[in-house]
């Protein structure tokens, strides 16, 4: 990132590492979504990059919670907050929806991209409705089935499509599988810089939130923070003590 102009953007840094580190695991927030707390997010995520570059998750503890809007609006808060080229990788083949919350055409999408039936700059779209920021839909494909095996990227494949997608952006904000009941996050989320786990006030039990972030570590990923969506008045007990 050095070198770049920075007019365009507010608090975009001169280096990535004039951000703090990533808190230690005691420290890890709790972050409810409204503004300033999304850039606190957004922080965390380029604090974890590297290099200028920054590629990131979001996945809800379960179906339902959120995931996809947190996504979107820590990828246009990178944009907006701190200059950032950004492209939103929809990872989600069980549930995905991007196409339709972007207001997409049909075409090719990420899986046409991994297995070479489509080029990475045919299922690139731009999308006004979300900040006129690049997406990488999902694949048109019936939904899978929780007891389906394992379909998230990784390995060659996925370390071949990061690096061509840093030509277009700075940073990546990959949508993800819920946790559970599904492999599929913590199988790319090792590739990443990080993931936030998204979890709905009222929705998640203090055991499933405890299972996904423990499933999630055991696999090697790090996890950025929690966070609480819909949030009211109270914060769920375990992530309170983890605050």
């Amino acid at each position: 990132m050095d070198g770049r102009d920075t007019s365009g953007g507010q608090n975009l840094p001169a280096t990535i590492d004039a951000w703090p580190a990533p808190p230690a695991r005691e420290e890890r927030p709790v972050l409810t979504v409204d503004g300033q707390l999304m850039r606190d997010l957004a922080a965390r995520a380029l604090a974890a990059g590297s290099g200028g570059m920054t590629k990131v998750g979001v996945a809800a503890v379960r179906h339902g919670e959120g995931a996809t809007t947190i996504a979107r609006s820590l990828a246009v808060c990178l944009m907006e907050n701190f200059g950032q080229r950004v492209v939103l990788v929809e990872a989600n083949q069980r549930s995905p929806c991007l196409r339709e919350v972007c207001a997409l055409p049909p075409g090719a999408g990420l899986l046409d991209v991994l297995s070479g039936a489509a080029s990475l700059e045919a299922a690139l779209r731009m999308s006004r409705a979300a900040g006129k920021m690049l997406v990488l839909p999902a694949s048109h494909a019936p939904g899978i089935a929780a007891g389906s095996p394992c379909v998230a990227p990784s390995g060659a494949k996925l370390e071949n499509l990061l690096a061509e997608l840093f030509f277009y952006a700075d940073a990546l904000v990959f949508d993800l599988p819920p946790l559970l009941p599904y492999p599929d996050a913590a199988v790319t989320g090792r590739a990443l810089d990080g993931v936030a786990a998204v979890m709905r006030a009222g929705s998640s039990t203090r055991n499933d939130c405890a299972q996904a972030i423990s499933d999630v570590e055991g696999a090697g990923v790090r996890l950025l923070g929690a966070v609480l969506n819909r949030e009211k008045s109270f914060l769920p007990g375990l992530f309170g003590r983890r605050a």
